[in-house]
């Protein structure tokens, strides 16, 4: 018997480089897609309105990120702390299809907490290291956000 596993993967010419944007699941697919999973935020920090630098652990966030072949969904919480009993507080979410290529994943909310039009899309430089993901984001020339990843499957 022989098996034969087949990969739907649409690619689009770009010019410079192939973006990939999976179409349906297949288990070669899932295997060349370096961002197919459940990921832990480490750490990171994001330039806010005021040009300040503020840090995620400073912040005491912490977040999930679920990015399947086509789509991916995080949801973010800020630990606080009232009267000496912990908890959780909603930060930020989001959801929406992505693409990527070999140095670019760009997001396409297309649900999301924190004001972004539709048709906006956020553009990340990565780097996978082992189980790490390390992302960056720049806008019209400036870095604008750093964080690190951990996969958790």
């Amino acid at each position: 018997m022989t098996l034969a596993l087949l990969a739907d993967v649409e690619v689009l010419d770009t010019g410079s480089s192939q973006v990939h944007s999976p179409k349906e699941k297949s288990f070669s697919a899932l295997n060349s897609n370096p961002f197919i999973g459940s990921w832990q935020l480490l750490s990171g920090r994001y330039l806010d309105e005021t040009g300040a630098w503020s840090d995620y652990q400073s912040l005491h966030l912490n977040a999930i990120k679920v990015i399947s072949d086509s789509h991916f969904s995080f949801t973010t919480v800020k630990e606080t702390s009232e009267q000496g009993v912990n908890k959780l507080e909603f930060w930020a979410a989001g959801t929406g299809r992505y693409e990527y290529n070999d140095s670019q994943y760009i997001e396409y909310p297309t649900l999301n907490s924190f004001g972004a039009k539709e048709g906006a899309s956020f553009a990340f430089e990565y780097e996978v290291k082992g189980d790490k993901l390390h992302t960056k984001r720049v806008e019209a020339g400036k870095l604008k956000e750093v964080e690190v990843w951990r996969k958790l499957d």
